[in-house]
């Protein structure tokens, strides 16, 4: 992981999880901007915005609410109807969001153009805030014609004020333009709109034949693609992906480097060698548990294709293709039976028990919104029930509660034999908006455990743990033996997460230093540590950047370091991999990908030369391994070995950087 939450929240990106994202307007870097409070008189009639949680906006989904559906599925609760599914009209309207009753800062929008090529995002919040502006959000973003930003705000007096003072504004020797900016669309109002105009006879036949297919079919297509081959077969389209990938990351390492620079810095560089691949790829591995094996699932509540309402399951599509119906999952073949029973026991207390509806992100109305299930291998269940407060009372949330209690301990649910839950209350529509928000234990214990090789974690509702225990024992295993531990070996976990794979290799090393920036997860390693009765394993808090190099300087005299990175699916931040760089005694660099083809600059970034932006000696790679984590699905994980010579042994000339590196 990358960033201070990327541990718990790489659970998101692995596997047959999919990212679709909160925001439909392109990739940047964005954020809410806590500025001092507006002078601007809004109609009090409206919501007032408290936070950027408490706004509307185009209702895409979240990661969290995004589980376990492959090719972009969407598992929130927008009520617009799929063709054959559902009873109401869809939502063509893309700025729909825009007219309703709650405030939204996004008609209050500006773009500011020609930003300065070089300046953090810090510093663009800075100036806006130090001329006063009142800045609700801002994005900046990178175009082919300059940067650029768009900045949201509370009130169209703001809004003038802003274009007014920000337009011939010179910051960094750049004169700024700014200009009105339309709302973002909503992606799944765009893309309906987008097939009621291209609707024809050929649509229409698609539309049929798929209705005509059963939804537990079409789910499982959806959630676990490849559900319908034999497990010999998937382990071959998936071997058979990852060698076309490393083709592929060969191509482009050739085209940003250079073939020459490559065999002068590595005379191994030999890719014909190894079938065109920058180095051998071994055999899959596969999982040991191909059904039932998932230890965490993340359902959503909607309505059903037959229109039933308070439907617990997972999405048939992407909110932004307009695939909003929910089935239930009692067909899925990578669910155990007692995660089917928990979801089966939810719906039942939804439906009959609460009086409280669905949450409708269009809308905004509705309270229930998910329901995560996380599992051991000794039986234990941890429940996570999220909902949206709305203006629901603190008494009425506190007997809410106390009927979840009452129907999983004494009522129908008990059958369910859940041994922890929780409430979890989400008001925006993406789970790291929401990161400061507490889970209320209902009953049972704050956390479960769960044993990888003979040792034991603790698993808390939120922490990242790989989804598949057999066969994460596989991968740390296959970790191991790519980073060649010995009892003298010092291991850098970086961005270590809560240490289970530093952990997981403790007791074959001198020593394990574990670097995470995220607090909780800190203290989670620690008291994995501490539980397992290890004594060589250290934790540093801190930006990997930061707290690399002091590392690593009193380091000089291990003989063996060796670095291994798990981020998210992303890839690691480029300060960080510059970092890794910059560690001059770290030779072996083991690196597991979720995503390789999102990790592609990484892989590109530690092979390129020595130069004033890519500091420390070039690594390449040495040989790489997939491992199935996810049976049913087209994912699994990719392992890279990387190696270089260090100063002392290194004797290829320097070769100047070309251009375009």
């Amino acid at each position: 992981m990358a960033d201070s939450s990327a541990d718990l929240n790489k659970n998101q990106d692995v596997g047959d999880e999919v990212n679709t994202g909160e925001n439909s307007s392109g990739n940047g870097v964005e954020g809410e901007v806590k500025s001092p409070a507006s002078a601007c008189q809004r109609d009090e009639t409206k919501p007032q915005p408290i936070s950027q949680s408490d706004e509307a906006k185009p209702p895409p989904i979240s990661q969290s609410e995004a589980s376990n559906v492959e090719s972009e599925p969407s598992t929130s609760t927008e009520d617009a109807e799929v063709k054959g599914e559902s009873a109401s009209e869809p939502v063509t309207d893309p700025y729909h969001y825009t007219k309703g009753e709650e405030f939204t800062s996004e008609i209050f929008k500006i773009e500011i153009k020609n930003l300065p090529r070089y300046f953090g995002f810090s510093q663009l919040k800075k100036m806006l805030v130090k001329l006063q502006l009142n800045p609700k959000k801002l994005k900046a973003m990178k175009g082919r014609n300059g940067n650029f930003g768009f900045v949201t705000f509370n009130c169209e007096e703001d809004k003038q004020k802003a274009l007014k003072v920000l337009d011939g504004y010179t910051w960094k020797k750049s004169v700024l333009n700014a200009v009105p900016a339309k709302p973002v669309a909503d992606p799944m109002a765009k893309s309906a709109l987008k097939r009621k105009q291209e609707e024809g006879p050929e649509t229409d036949a698609k539309k049929r034949k798929e209705s005509d297919m059963p939804a537990e079919h079409r789910l499982n297509d959806a959630v676990t693609s490849l559900w319908r081959q034999t497990y010999a077969e998937q382990l071959k389209s998936k071997h058979t992906s990852m060698v076309e990938f490393l083709k592929f990351l060969t191509r482009r390492t050739k085209e940003q480097i250079g073939s020459k620079t490559l065999m002068i810095r590595n005379p191994s560089w030999i890719p014909e060698k190894h079938g065109n691949m920058c180095c051998p790829l071994e055999d899959i591995k596969p999982s040991p548990v191909v059904d039932g094996y998932r230890n965490k699932c993340e359902f959503t509540i909607g309505i059903s294709p037959s229109g039933e309402e308070k439907t617990v399951g997972f999405r048939l599509g992407s909110y932004k293709g307009g695939q909003i119906s929910v089935v239930e999952p009692s067909n899925c073949l990578h669910l155990s039976n007692a995660t089917k029973n928990v979801v089966k026991c939810f719906q039942q207390y939804i439906r009959d028990v609460s009086k409280l509806s669905g949450f409708d992100p269009v809308t905004h109305h509705g309270h229930w919104r998910m329901l995560t299930v996380r599992t051991n291998s000794t039986g234990d269940i941890l429940g996570i029930v999220v909902m949206h407060p709305h203006q629901l009372t603190q008494d009425e949330i506190v007997k809410e509660k106390q009927q979840l209690s009452d129907f999983f301990q004494s009522g129908d649910g008990k059958q369910a034999a859940v041994s922890s839950l929780f409430l979890h209350q989400q008001t925006s529509s993406s789970r790291d908006d929401d990161s400061s928000q507490q889970y209320d234990l209902i009953f049972g214990q704050p956390h479960i455990t769960e044993n990888i090789l003979g040792l034991s974690f603790r698993i808390s509702p939120d922490a990242f743990f790989q989804v598949n225990s057999k066969a994460a024992e596989v991968l740390y295993k296959t970790v191991a033996e790519f980073a060649e531990v010995n009892e003298t070996s010092t291991v850098l976990d970086i961005c270590c997460g809560t240490g289970t794979i530093g952990i997981s290799l403790a007791k074959q090393v001198n020593k394990v230093i574990g670097i995470e920036v995220n607090q909780q997860a800190i203290n989670d390693a620690v008291f994995n540590a501490e539980a397992n009765g290890l004594t060589n394993v250290t934790y540093s808090r801190g930006k990997a950047e930061e707290v690399l190099p002091s590392i690593t300087n009193n380091l000089k005299d291990c003989k063996d370091v060796i670095g291994i990175v798990d981020p998210p699916r992303a890839g690691l931040a480029f300060k960080v991999l510059q970092a890794i760089r910059r560690c001059d005694n770290l030779r072996r660099l083991v690196y597991v990908s979720c995503n390789p083809h999102n990790a592609i600059v990484n892989f590109i970034d530690l092979c390129r030369p020595t130069s004033n932006k890519h500091k420390g000696l070039p690594f390449w790679p040495v040989k790489a391994v997939p491992v199935d984590l996810f049976p049913h699905t087209k994912h699994c994980e990719l392992i890279i070995l990387f190696e270089r010579e260090l100063k002392s042994t290194a004797t290829a000339p320097d070769v100047p950087t070309p251009s375009n590196s």
